[in-house]
């Protein structure tokens, strides 16, 4: 009985040393477990492998979880187009100023007729029309010698001063003396002269705008459209001739008058001019003349014989 016992004892001494085996075993891998974990966890963040259990029968299983991972986020790359330039606008460039012989050519198209022996050129306008008042460093000057007609331009002449001085030429060759007086009566000394004054009024008539480079005249749109028509009139003159007092030496007394136009009457004493209506009187021995330019004389009076 007692080695039965004694058998059974010695029989769980095993037992006894192989769980006491399998218990420091699983007190061993806590520990490093323990140690392992906390280093772990510092390394990456991640989750660490679950301590070890033990399971009946005295084996140990190590279950590991495996770490999370934070999913990437999807990277997607935009092409940002370049930033489009703004489109600057070119600089304005002013356009070149119209050459006179341009300037010339459209006044003469439009209607204005200088006559043929006409020229013009750039030059000094002093020289021929003194001192000039003008605007921007421009100037015109028109004159007349002989039946011939020149005009000079300084500077950067307009239009409206091109046209001007053609028009200036045209009415010093063709216009009657009788139109000059209407004109430049109703110009009332707006205008710098009679001729300018009749020059407004073509650029009027033909371009359509006042050109005012001879003063402040302002041509009216009817005036305009009759100089126009009647710039080109013929002249008609009109010579009236008495011879008085040749024999008897007695003196005579006569009065000239016009019809229309411009009278001039000769004595032997003195030469007298008026316009149209306006009697003329003289006195004397010899020989009166008397000329109408645009219509017919009228004397009255004895010629004495």
């Amino acid at each position: 009985m007692v080695e039965h016992r004694a058998g059974q004892i010695g029989s769980r001494r095993p037992a006894l040393r192989g769980g006491f085996g399998a218990a420091l075993a699983v007190t061993a891998l806590l520990g490093v477990a323990a140690v392992v974990g906390p280093l772990v966890a510092s390394w990456a963040g991640a989750a660490l492998p679950q301590p070890p259990s033990a399971t009946p029968g005295g084996h140990v299983t190590m279950t590991t979880v495996p770490a999370a991972r934070t999913p990437t986020p999807a990277v997607t790359t935009h092409q940002t187009p370049p930033a489009a330039v703004a489109a600057s606008a070119p600089a304005a460039i002013a356009p070149p100023q119209p050459s006179v012989g341009s300037l010339v050519t459209q006044a003469e198209t439009a209607g204005i007729v200088p006559p043929p022996s006409w020229s013009w050129s750039m030059g000094d306008t002093g020289a021929s029309c003194g001192v000039i008042a003008s605007a921007g460093g421009a100037a015109g000057c028109t004159s007349w010698s002989s039946g011939v007609e020149r005009t000079v331009f300084a500077g950067s002449p307009t239009l409206a001063l091109v046209a001007h001085e053609v028009a200036n030429a045209e009415t010093e060759q063709f216009a009657l003396p009788s139109l000059l007086l209407e004109v430049s009566t109703a110009a009332a000394e707006t205008s710098w002269s009679p001729t300018d004054a009749v020059a407004s009024c073509l650029v009027a008539h033909f371009l359509g705008f006042q050109d005012r480079v001879a003063g402040s005249w302002q041509c009216p749109v009817a005036l305009a459209a009759s100089v126009a028509a009647h710039i080109h009139d013929t002249v008609v003159t009109t010579t009236t001739t008495a011879v008085c007092g040749s024999s008897s030496g007695t003196s005579s007394f006569l009065t000239f008058t016009a019809s229309s136009g411009t009278l001039t009457v000769t004595s032997p004493s003195t030469s007298q001019t008026a316009a149209a209506g306006i009697p003329v009187k003289v006195s004397g021995v010899g020989t009166f003349t008397a000329i109408d330019q645009g219509g017919v004389a009228n004397v009255v009076g004895i010629c004495e014989g």
